[in-house]
C-alpha cells in the first residue's frame, strides 16, 4: 500500500474514533432521559389507582347530592305539611 492510503485510512480511523464518542454520548443522553418516563407496568399500575380513586371521589360526590336533594325534598314536605295545618285550622276556626 501507498502511503496516501495509510493516510486515508488513519483518517478515517479517527473520523470512526470521533463518531464512536458521539454516539456513545447521544446514547447516555437517551438513557438519561428514558430513565425519567414511567415503564408500562408502572404506568398501567397507577392509572389504574387514579381511576379507582376517581371512582371513589364521584360515589361519594353523588352520595352528598343525593343527600342534598333528599333534604331539600323533605323541607319542601315540611313546608307543605304545615301550610296544609294553617290552612285547616284557619278553616275550623272560620267554620
Amino acid at each position: 500500500m501507498e502511503q496516501k492510503d495509510y493516510e486515508r485510512i488513519a483518517t478515517l480511523e479517527t473520523q470512526l474514533a470521533a463518531l464512536s464518542k458521539s454516539l456513545e454520548r447521544i446514547e447516555n443522553k437517551l438513557d438519561a432521559y428514558s430513565a425519567n418516563f414511567l415503564t408500562r407496568n408502572e404506568a398501567e399500575l397507577r392509572f389504574g389507582q387514579m381511576e379507582t380513586r376517581l371512582k371513589q371521589i364521584e360515589t361519594r360526590l353523588d352520595k352528598q347530592e343525593r343527600n342534598k336533594k333528599d333534604t331539600i325534598s323533605l323541607l319542601v314536605s315540611a313546608a307543605a305539611v304545615a301550610v296544609t295545618f294553617i290552612f285547616s285550622l284557619l278553616n275550623y276556626l272560620k267554620g
